[in-house]
Formats: C-alpha cells, structure tokens, sequence
C-alpha cells in the first residue's frame, strides 16, 4: 500500500558489448555482413519456394514458414544489437521492451517446433512413403504450423504477463500466504436458511446432471451429436459446481474459511476454465442446431465425430488458454490484503487484495470477458438468427413447431447463461454493491448449472422417452 520508496521506471538501457569497446567497429561489420547474408538467403528461398510449383510440397512449405519466421525473429533483435555497436547506451520504453520480448519468444518457439514439423515430414516421407500424399495433406501441414505458432505465442503471453506484473521490490510488504473469505457475513441470520436452499438445489444439479449424462451414454436413441454435446455441458457444469459451491456451503455453517494462495489460484483456474468451456460448448450446441435445421441433408456428413470432437476440445483449449493467461497474471501480483470479498476466489475480488497497480489488468480482464462472452453469445444469435429465417421458409405449421421445439431448450439456457455472464463481468465495477455482486454470482454459479438439467429433461421429449425406456427395464433374473 505504500510506494513512496519506489523509482518509477519508464525505460531500459542496454549495456550492449560494452566489454568489447575497442572492438566495436569490426564486430558491427562482420554481423552486418551475416545479417544480409540470412535476409537475403531467406527471401531468396521463400521467393523460389512461392513461384516455382515444382516445390509446391510439405517439405517445402514448411521451409519457406522457417525462413519467413527466421526473418522476422532476425529483424526483432540484430537491428538493434548493430544500432548497440555504433552508437551510445541503447535505451527502450517498458512498452517496447515488453514488445520486443514477445516476438522474440513467440518466435524462437514458433522456429523450434517448425523444426519438429520438418522432422515429422520427413520420418512419413520415409517411414510410410506410400501414404505420404494422404498423411501430410495441406489441412495438415497447416495445422502444424498452425500449432507451432499458438505455442509460441502462448508461452511469450504467459511470460509477459508473469513478467512486466513483478514488483522490483516487495521487501516493504508482508508476504499474504493465505485468504479469507468473507462469504455472506452481510446475511447473517440467513445464513442457515440459505444453507438449506443452496444444499438443496446444488443436489438437485447435480442429480439432474449425472441422470443427463448416464442416460445419454446408456440409450442408443441419444448418441447423436445434439446430445453429445450436451453431455460434454452437463460433465463440465457438474466440475463447475464441484469447483465453488462446496466452499460456499461451508462458509454458511462455519467461522470464516482460508484457502492458500495455491488453493485459490486452483480453484479461480478451474472456475474460468469451466465457465469459458460452457460458454463455447452452447455456441457449439448453437453451431449443431443451425446444421440440423439449415443444412438437413448434409448434416451427418458435416456434424461427424471428428467434427465435435474438435469443438470440445476447441471449447476446452479456450478455457485452458484464457485460465493460463489470467492466473499467470493475478497471481504474479504482491498481496497486501487478506479478506477476499466473496465467497470464492472470482478475479475481481483477488484483485482488490493486490498492492501494485491494477489499471492495466482491469483493462486486459474486461476486454477478454468481453471476448469470450460476446464472442460466442454473438455466434449463437447468428445461428438463430440462419434458424429462424429457414425455420420461417417451411410450408407446413406442423414442421415449423417442430423445429422450434428442436432449438427452444437450448435457447433458454443461452439466453439465461449469457444472460447471468454478462451481467457479472461486463458491468461497470463500481454499479453494484458486494451483496448485490454475491446474489448476481449466485446467479450463475448455482440457478444456471441447475437450468441445464431442468430444461433438458422437462422441455424435451427425447430425453423424457429414454428416461422412460431406462426405468421401465426389467433387472436381470
């Protein structure tokens, strides 16, 4: 809380080769002469490789992306270092420095894993040389590259984040090994009654939940990509709730609860992870409906099992990624204060708790709630928006009910989970008291997994009639 003791630092200086003084002007020509040498070999080579077909090829492809990232990774730090060698103490912006930083990492990584790229190509090139042409086909070698350059920018993200969030100094500061969470000390003499309510429907989710995900995985009527993918919500809110509301339940019937600053980054992990996927599993439920609707006769070619695999595992990856990044970030923070203000370890509230300066972060957490709130909920009502138009086409009343019917559950629990998402995050900080941001938590960490299950089993006849079929089984003699 107290910073008087510190220098503020705008800017870097490098010392550069300053052991090598006598030597500068020789040093400057010889890296000079191999920095256009590597400019000039690479464009060359990615020039070729663009214009004659003939190395229109995996190999080749991938050389050229090496070559590209080489170029770029050499322009980052030689102009500087030969600027170093001719002229005085070399001195950078924090901003600058933090920017050079990341191409440098995001590239040096990028190249490594290109040359693992090129490694693969050439062990299927050899090793299955039949196959070749199937295995490293253009969707592939894309996806390689692709992935080289999301590592790196990943890690360069995580250790920039980690990095510029450091205080110099933190000597002056108790070091905070643990929270408390002050969890609805403002309800008092509700406290019991509430414990009643929030125990009785958070068995209620997850009852409902478990019986969704046993009968979907039980009844081959349901083993459809609609009811895939409700599945895959119905695990990831059960982990939603396993993650916050057994906390806040002891808090209702205890003393004021710790977590250690392990525990909490644990469970603020889990807790966006879980809440991104959510989001991105309904955009892709959304995804699903529009196919069915708008695409009927493509439908089981477009929507096939590689397909949604892949949008859970893009849904999940989201959440990780976004996890990663925003714990990197909070937790790289000196703490001063102990008594979190919630009754689980939210990213607002923690950061309440830090003794730096949180202006920036603020910026960065509201502008990727934004993302990955609007992002998705826009995806979706684009996908209604397709569905309603076609649905609107349709000659018959009958088929047009039944569409509907197809779309209204999971636009329920779009809307209400958007709804409860934005409210939270998108919000001015200062609109809402702590009891008002508590009850609005409520919102969506207990009545929103709690809707799922409701909606699905009571709105939808499918899921009714495999209920049925399950318990009207008759147990083995």
């Amino acid at each position: 809380m107290r910073r008087e003791n510190y220098t503020v630092v705008s800017e870097f200086f490098f010392q550069g080769f300053s052991s090598f003084h006598e030597h500068k002007l020789t040093l400057f020509a010889i890296f000079l002469t191999l920095y256009v040498l590597t400019l000039a070999g690479n464009v060359i080579i990615v020039t070729i490789i663009s214009i004659d077909r003939h190395l229109h090829t995996p190999m080749y492809f991938f050389l050229s992306m090496l070559s590209t990232s080489e170029t770029m990774y050499t322009l980052v730090i030689v102009p500087q270092m030969l600027s170093s060698l001719i002229g005085q103490s070399q001195s950078i912006s924090l901003a600058g420095c933090a920017t050079q930083m990341f191409f440098f990492i995001t590239l040096a990584i990028n190249n490594c894993f290109l040359l693992t790229a090129m490694g693969y190509d050439r062990y299927v090139a050899i090793c299955k040389p039949l196959r070749y042409t199937v295995i490293m086909n253009r969707k592939v070698c894309a996806q390689l590259v692709w992935g080289a350059c999301s590592i790196g920018l990943l890690v360069a993200i995580i250790q920039i984040s980690s990095t510029w969030n450091l205080s110099m100094k933190r000597e002056n500061y108790t070091v905070v090994s643990e929270f408390f969470f002050q969890g609805f000390s403002s309800f008092h003499e509700h406290k019991l009654t509430l414990f009643a309510i929030f125990l009785t429907l958070y068995v209620l989710t997850l009852a409902g939940n478990v019986i969704i995900v046993t009968i979907i995985s039980i009844d081959r009527h349901l083993h459809t990509p609609m009811y895939f993918f409700l599945s895959m919500l119905s695990t990831s809110e059960t982990m939603y709730t396993l993650v916050i509301v057994p906390q806040m339940l002891s808090s209702l019937i205890g003393q004021s609860q710790s977590i250690s600053l392990a525990g909490c980054a644990t469970q603020m992990f889990f807790f966006i992870t879980l809440a991104i996927n959510n989001c991105f599993l309904l955009t892709a439920m959304g995804y699903d409906r529009y196919v069915a609707i708008c695409k009927p006769l493509r439908y089981t070619v477009i929507m096939n099992r590689k397909v949604c695999a892949q949008l859970v595992w893009g849904a999940c990856s989201i959440g990780l990624l976004v996890a990663i990044i925003q714990i990197s970030s909070v937790f790289s923070q000196p703490f001063c204060g102990k008594e979190v203000a919630h009754y689980f370890c939210d990213i607002r509230p923690v950061m309440k708790l830090s003794c730096a300066d949180t202006n920036l972060h603020d910026i960065i957490t509201l502008i990727i709630s934004s993302l990955v709130i609007l992002v998705p909920m826009g995806l979706v009502f684009i996908s209604y928006i397709l569905i309603i138009s076609t649905i609107l086409k349709i000659a018959s009343s009958e088929g047009q009910k039944k569409a509907f019917a197809t779309c209204a559950s999971h636009l329920i629990v779009v809307i209400v989970h958007y709804g409860c998402a934005s409210v939270a995050y998108l919000k001015p900080e200062s609109e809402n008291t702590k009891d008002q941001d508590q009850l609005i938590s409520v919102a969506y960490t207990i009545f929103t997994p709690l809707l799922n299950p409701v909606v699905y089993t009571l709105r939808n006849k499918e899921v009714k009639n495999a209920l049925h079929r399950a318990i009207s089984r008759k147990p083995p003699a």
